[in-house]
């Protein structure tokens, strides 16, 4: 299979795994809210918030340990029995690595979780939520340990069965907490459920790691000071950015909690939710390319890696500019349609966050180029946004509330990632910002402006129709002039071509 289709699989099965997790996510919060009350509901976003910060203690190893085995694949000098050791290797080091990490966060996260958690929980609460809570920092710790087989399955280019696993485990977890919800076990049965879905895809992924590569089984691995010292400084360094990229965007509901009380949380989260679907959504393609990109650079083919980087930043654009249109103007009936009236932040609110994902789709494509060269170069500027932030949201949220959260994520953003980011790609790797403005930006301008009017008319001429019918005519009328325009001018010539020919290809073969 060439590496357009391996990538095109990875982001179907990338599609379908944010499909599920949109499900999922908006199907859940439903049922929380239905079933909690509004500060337990509260607690279990805040506990969701706070695993970000946990899945932080990988420290970068899994990006790493994926990247690494990415470039033992591309290095075509080494016979395959020497690759396979090495990558077993690797994965032995990373595994005693995520199992040290994984008890730091058992022992630490248990008990300075629960003490904090016990200050700011409502006193008839407190017990039940802290609880729940060390039954939640075990299926973190769970997870950590099952980077493992998750980056092994994507080192190896199997990128849609490493998703399709998360997607299975995030049905199975819904179903479950369903299940608990509505027999009655709270906050504690969700923590529960979290933890052992946890366990159920590790053993899945490794599962189907030793089927896709059997030789694994046959290559006993070990752990190395040498492949240690390797992986550790680029690991900290992923790791550096990744907490800049966590205090910037997953802080909100922590500041919330501390300032305004855990009831304060589902209006805002509600629009966070959205918002980080359709950012996790437009960078499918750029994600699903990084174990490809890392193989071309590691084969010097910068010609090839220049065209499928570009490729996804024209596609993952394109796509969060047809949904940041649609979403800034009919932001408030598709939230009145999921959670009913009074769950709706505001459009100061939206509207910033969509900027803020517009912006930071662009740069995070263009980073995860650099980045699979093996550079990790933003972790300062990262580190930095993320300090930024959360000063700013401290200093915000009292005089503007949630709005001030959300303007301190936009602001921070604009001072440093959004900017740093793409200056460093094209510098890096040789991108003409000349041609870069006629076959990317202006394309997505073009798209912004013609989807906010065509949203505009639809919301006025949908005007008298209950929420849902209004939603869905108006999105089913916008998507189909989104893909127009997206094939006029997005798509390059050749892409067009290649486009009609597997059209045709399908028809005959039906």
């Amino acid at each position: 299979m060439d590496v357009s289709s391996r990538i095109l699989r990875g982001v179907t099965s990338g599609a379908a795994l944010t499909v599920v997790s949109l499900l999922v996510t908006f199907v859940q919060f439903r049922l929380i809210l239905e079933f909690l009350p509004k500060e337990i509901a509260g607690a279990w976003f805040l506990f969701l918030t706070i695993g970000i910060y946990i899945a932080f203690f990988d420290l970068g190893v899994s990006p790493t340990l994926g990247r690494e085995i990415s470039f033992t694949q591309g290095t075509s000098q080494l016979p395959p029995t020497e690759q396979y050791k090495l990558a077993a290797d690797l994965a032995a080091t990373a595994l005693r690595i995520f199992f040290v990490l994984a008890l730091g966060v058992l022992l630490l996260g248990g008990v300075l979780g629960g003490f904090s958690l016990w200050s700011i929980a409502p006193v008839g609460s407190a017990q039940t939520i802290c609880v729940a809570w060390v039954i939640f920092c075990v299926g973190a710790s769970v997870n950590l340990l099952g980077g493992a087989p998750y980056a092994l399955l994507y080192g190896f280019g199997y990128v849609a069965s490493e998703r399709m696993i998360r997607a299975a485990v995030q049905l199975v977890g819904l179903a479950a907490s369903a299940l608990g919800l509505y027999l009655g076990f709270g906050i504690i049965g969700l923590a529960a459920v979290w933890a052992l879905q946890g366990l159920f895809g590790q053993l899945l992924a490794w599962k189907l790691l030793y089927h896709h590569e059997p030789m694994l089984t046959e290559v006993r691995g070990q752990a190395s000071k040498t492949i240690l010292k390797k992986i550790v400084s680029p690991s900290l360094k992923w790791a550096v950015t990744a907490l800049g990229a966590i205090l910037t965007l997953q802080t909100g509901s922590v500041v919330i909690a501390t300032t305004l009380g855990l009831g304060s949380i589902p209006a805002y989260e509600a629009i966070v939710k959205i918002a980080t679907a359709l950012m996790n959504f437009s960078l499918l393609i750029a994600m699903s390319s990084a174990p490809f990109l890392s193989r071309h650079y590691a084969a010097n083919d910068m010609v090839a890696f220049n065209v499928i980087l570009l490729r996804g930043v024209r596609y993952g654009m394109s796509f969060t500019a047809v949904f940041v249109a649609f979403l800034a103007v009919f932001g408030d009936r598709v939230i009145e349609v999921w959670l009913g009236s009074g769950y709706f932040g505001g459009f100061p609110v939206l509207w910033t966050l969509l900027i803020m994902v517009l912006l930071e789709v662009h740069h995070v494509a263009l980073a995860i180029g650099v980045m699979a060269t093996g550079r990790i170069v933003f972790m300062w500027p990262a580190f930095v946004a993320g300090l930024l932030n959360v000063i700013l949201a401290f200093i915000l949220v009292h005089p503007l509330g949630i709005w001030g959260v959300a303007l301190a994520i936009m602001i921070s953003q604009l001072l440093t990632n959004n900017w740093y980011a793409p200056y460093v790609a094209f510098k890096l790797l040789n991108i003409s910002l000349e041609r870069y403005l006629k076959d990317v930006i202006y394309p997505i301008i073009v798209i912004l402006i013609v989807i906010v009017v065509a949203s505009m008319t639809m919301k006025y001429l949908t005007d008298g129709l209950l929420p849902v019918y209004s939603v869905l005519i108006s999105l089913s009328g916008v998507a189909v002039i989104g893909v127009a325009l997206a094939i006029c001018h997005t798509m390059t010539g050749a892409e067009r071509r290649v486009l009609l020919h597997r059209i045709r290809s399908m028809k005959k073969a039906a």
